[in-house]
């Protein structure tokens, strides 16, 4: 029997979903160890919901695998708290900038490489905040591609994965006795 175009849609949904679901929680994981390690606590609790996000994609994932339709709102919301979670740092960030604090970071050795290249440490001010800021926008905008694209894709998904789980668990009708 060939595939409805509805089931077709909840196995491109099912892939989509576990590669997506398992880079995150991997990926999210790992920044979250390493920032437990560098003692960057802001990290380990942006990382740490990150990975959860990961995880509520697959558990998303798992009930679609066993005929339940409520994954699909699992999916949506795994994306949507990501990109919320994302955003709200992103902005943060750019609204406690601070130069001072920023060129407080640059180590010796880096003061030293600087000076050997021939640029001094007010060469960079006029650069830092436009770069600064430039990273944040481009974090954003990213993330609001990917995160809200995905989100989108999920919840325009819905209708068609919901068929196709209904097609599933039909019961074929009873022939009858002769």
């Amino acid at each position: 029997m060939p595939d409805t175009p509805n089931e077709k849609s909840l196995r491109r949904v099912l892939v989509i979903a576990a590669i997506d679901g398992w880079s995150v929680a991997l990926f999210a994981g790992l920044c979250t160890v390493i920032s437990l390690l560098m003692g960057e606590w802001i990290g380990v609790f942006i990382g740490a919901i990150i990975t959860s996000c990961g995880v509520l994609e697959l558990r998303g994932r798992k009930q679609l695998i066993t005929g339940k339709a409520d994954g699909m709102k699992w999916l949506v919301r795994a994306q949507v708290i990501i990109l919320a979670t994302i955003l709200l740092y992103s902005l943060e960030n750019m609204l406690a900038y601070d130069e001072a604090a920023l060129l407080a970071q640059l180590t010796p050795e880096m003061r030293s490489y600087l000076s050997q290249s021939g640029i001094s440490v007010d060469d960079l001010r006029p650069m830092i905040k436009p770069v600064f800021f430039g990273f944040y926008l481009i974090v954003m905008g990213v993330t609001l591609l990917f995160q809200g694209g995905l989100a989108l894709y999920y919840k325009s998904r819905k209708a068609k994965v919901t068929a196709a789980l209904a097609e599933r668990n039909a019961v074929p009708p009873s022939r009858p006795v002769a």
